[in-house]
């Protein structure tokens, strides 16, 4: 798994949240936030399913700037999922 955050050039609160949801509904897609105030977002995706290319395509006309990439393992992605009240000591 893969997560990229971004820095949008041009994004208003509607497109963020239309956006959001068209990700989301993508089964290779594991999360996703945009924040069309901050102008900021992550998307965590499957990149066997879903290409980094495919996903900077459908934010193009937003102008992502990518701020940071990175591999995630499974249980990475569950740690990062959980409340900071609900990380027990290993």
């Amino acid at each position: 798994m893969i997560r990229i955050d971004f820095k949008f050039d041009n994004i208003t609160p509607e497109e963020a949240r239309r956006m959001q949801y068209k990700l989301a509904i993508n089964l290779a897609v594991y999360r996703v936030f945009l924040n069309g105030y901050s102008k900021s977002g992550y998307i965590i995706f499957d990149e066997s399913k879903l290409s980094r290319e495919e996903i900077l395509q459908m934010l193009e006309e937003f102008k992502p700037e990518i701020i940071r990439e990175k591999t995630l393992t499974p249980d990475e992605l569950i740690i990062e999922s959980l409340s900071w009240k609900n990380i027990a000591a290993a």
